[in-house]
């Protein structure tokens, strides 16, 4: 395995997209980051890719493993390298929805129906609208069930097919829970989101999310990695097994695209993984980090009002010890963003991502084919904690985390960011 660690002395060789300065860091984080890459699961990760952001801009780096391996033909990861980052990918599809609510086209407690063109009820509840706030913050009393993908030639309201009841695996509702009263992470949820995005826009999701969202950002990337402006970026997701690597995701030099000709727009947005599929990189996560800090706009550009971003920013729902579930470190959720509180989780866990943590972070997770992302704000003082890790174990072989439902991994480099700069007193 091929792997380099970035600090401040070859920051040159590697300056972001951002332009952001890099202030001096201790070399121990390096090394324990280092650590992390090669001892930090069972078997060594593929990459690591991080970043700390202070008071707005870069404060340290670190890339280390590779994009792409195949026999001896190697491709170092980069700050550049694009990664299916999973479900970080939410917090971006909620701002391409949260334009549309900017613009009085959507209204965020209306009845979902009136923007999907069929009628989303759950059976146990036919009275009570299930909204979109609903569905951007996980409460909608909807579930993933055996998938929440459905082939391009299907339309979404099959999922709720009457024919599909109660104990079948099928069934894509929570049986007894209000909508609106209880907490199920629910990546189905943002397929109907796209789909919303998809009638209400006119324009098929991948490409209204480009033209909308990413590129007034700033953002190289995109769903469909058949379009991408840079494809020779892009990573492969791996998952190391006891054979070695294991391609799980964008390993193919050349793509299908996920829209075949015949895709009605507005029928059908999961085929896009608005729920996941993005492709970013370090650098655009740095990207989206300013859009947060600065209030919707980055460089001049008003990408989405304060307003909306604030909405999406604050809890929509908290843990109060019975109304809600899940494995994930969420005990509070906004729209498309988690708050890591400190409290406990509905696992029982503390929604801490480092020891004496005191709260104010505020982002998304990442948890799909090998790869674990963190998309980590706190919009008070300006810090971030970005990464994207590949090459984890098959599903369920994760090193558990010591005090938090974040893998081991996860904490080690959440520890090791947090006191990746010299300046007293800025770690949470």
């Amino acid at each position: 395995m091929t792997h380099r660690f970035v600090g401040c002395l070859s920051a040159l060789l590697l300056v972001t997209s951002s332009g952001a300065a890099c202030a001096s860091s201790p070399p121990s984080t390096d090394v324990k980051l280092a650590q992390v890459l090669t001892h930090g699961e069972s078997r060594p990760l593929a990459a690591i890719v991080a970043m700390r952001i202070h008071n707005g801009a870069v404060s340290y780096r670190y890339v280390g493993g590779f994009a792409r391996k195949g026999g001896s033909d190697v491709t170092p990861a980069r700050p550049d390298t694009l990664f299916r980052i999973a479900s970080v990918s939410k917090f971006v599809t909620a701002i391409g929805l949260m334009q549309l609510v900017d613009q009085g086209k959507v209204d965020l407690d209306a009845d979902a129906s009136r923007y999907l063109g069929f009628r989303l009820r759950n059976p146990d509840f036919p009275d009570v609208p299930i909204t979109p706030r609903m569905l951007l913050s996980h409460t909608a009393s909807i579930a993933d069930a055996d998938d929440y993908v459905i082939p391009a030639d299907h339309i979404v309201s099959e999922f709720f097919n009457p024919s599909r009841r109660p104990g079948m695996a099928t069934y894509h509702f929570l049986p007894g829970r209000k909508p609106g009263a209880w907490f199920s992470y629910c990546n189905l949820c943002y397929g109907l989101v796209g789909t919303m995005v998809e009638r209400v826009s006119g324009e098929r999701f991948d490409l209204y999310q480009q033209k909308h969202v990413l590129t007034p950002l700033g953002i190289d990337g995109g769903y469909d990695p058949a379009l991408l402006s840079h494809p020779e970026r892009l990573a492969t997701l791996y998952q190391h097994t006891t054979h070695g690597y294991e391609a799980a995701k964008d390993n193919n030099a050349h793509f299908v695209p996920e829209a075949p000709a015949h895709y009605r727009i507005g029928t059908n947005a999961t085929i896009f993984s608005p729920q996941g599929g993005l492709r970013i990189s370090l650098d655009g996560l740095y990207r989206l980090s300013q859009f947060v800090f600065g209030g919707g706009t980055v460089d001049n550009v008003t990408v989405l009002s304060s307003q909306s971003l604030r909405t999406m920013l604050q809890p929509a729902w908290r843990y109060d010890g019975h109304n809600g579930e899940g494995t994930y470190p969420i005990a509070s959720y906004g729209l498309a963003t988690i708050h890591l509180t400190g409290t406990s989780d509905p696992s029982g866990h503390l929604t801490m991502p480092w020891h004496r943590y005191q709260g104010g972070l505020v982002g998304h997770l990442g948890d799909a084919y090998g790869l674990r992302s963190g998309f980590w704000l706190d919009p008070e003082t300006r810090d971030g904690y970005l990464f994207i890790v590949d090459g984890f174990p098959e599903d369920g072989h994760e090193k558990p985390g010591e005090y938090s439902s974040f893998t081991n991994v996860e904490e080690k480099i959440f520890s090791a960011l947090s006191g990746s700069d010299a300046i007293s007193g800025t770690t949470k």
